[in-house]
């Protein structure tokens, strides 16, 4: 007699979603500190830098230039590529990066689209704000291989 097995029930174990649940979380964490730890690093660096991210963070003031405004933009693609990587390779699985992508783009288009509107540049608002969802993905991509590699097996599902 053969044993009736439910589809994709090995996906649904408690572990399994433990696992989900931790990788959308500390990708999350990983996405915000990321984009800190780079922009302290060109502090550093770059200490006039330092001096227009601190008029923002204190008055809200936007004086960037233009070329500090695209260190921020590719700050936090970095970002939320190692955010989406992070998400799969704890979870094991593809779905924890579109759950985290779907949440990150959220909320950077809340605050780029709506909240931040009016006190950044636009260009600024719609390059952080709409490829923010993309670049989790593309972060989600790179960790399959990973994952693969590591296991042995395919584990990301579809």
């Amino acid at each position: 007699m053969h044993k009736i097995v439910a589809p994709y029930s090995s996906q649904y174990k408690p572990m399994n979603i433990v696992r989900g649940v931790f990788g959308v979380l500390l990708g999350g964490v990983l996405w915000m500190m990321a984009f800190l730890v780079l922009a302290r690093l060109l502090m550093l660096a770059w200490p006039e830098y330092g001096v227009h991210a601190h008029t923002w963070m204190s008055a809200q003031i936007y004086d960037f230039t233009a070329l500090m405004s695209g260190f921020n933009i590719v700050f936090w693609i970095l970002s939320e590529v190692g955010a989406g990587w992070l998400a799969v390779v704890i979870a094991g699985r593809r779905q924890a990066g579109w759950v985290l992508a779907a949440l990150v783009m959220a909320y950077m288009c809340f605050m780029h689209l709506y909240y931040v509107w009016n006190s950044l540049p636009w260009w600024y608002n719609l390059l952080v704000a709409i490829p923010s969802g993309p670049a989790v993905l593309l972060g989600s991509k790179l960790a399959e291989s990973f994952v693969r590699g590591s296991r042995g097996t395919t584990t990301v599902a579809a």
